[in-house]
């Protein structure tokens, strides 16, 4: 079911950022779930009210608000909960069903995003992202 996931152009994510990714076929187009879980990755990229001179000043997540700090049980639990508040955010997502925030032992002040969701078709889809301040 591809209508309510729409289309759009595949990215590349490396090293936080995102790249158009150009290749053989459909000229580097992604659909259906794919694109959810490519947009949900991009939703978690950017810091919230960084496209807020494109008229988006609540896209976006909080997580690096709490980059650099210690990331003891409390800090941690915020952070899941900015992720799941962002991964809400997009209507296509019916529910959040896992959230794990594991800070990167190679990478001081990164964390490794991992999550399931729901989507509104009832399919599910796995997000995962490092973020770093």
């Amino acid at each position: 079911m591809t209508a309510p996931f729409f289309t759009d152009l595949r990215l590349r994510f490396a090293n936080g950022t995102a790249d158009i990714e150009t290749g053989p076929g459909e000229h580097g187009m992604v659909r259906g779930l794919d694109n959810l879980v490519q947009a949900l990755t991009l939703r978690l990229l950017i810091d919230r009210g960084e496209l807020g001179a494109l008229g988006h000043p609540r896209y976006g997540t909080r997580i690096r608000d709490l980059l650099g700090q210690t990331m003891d049980r409390a800090n941690l639990q915020l952070l899941r909960r900015y992720v799941r508040q962002s991964l809400l955010a997009d209507a296509r997502v019916d529910e959040v069903l896992h959230v794990t925030v594991t800070p990167l032992a190679t990478q001081p002040d990164a964390v490794l995003v991992r999550a399931t969701v729901r989507a509104v078709s009832g399919g599910t889809a796995a997000v995962e992202a490092v973020l770093s301040a």
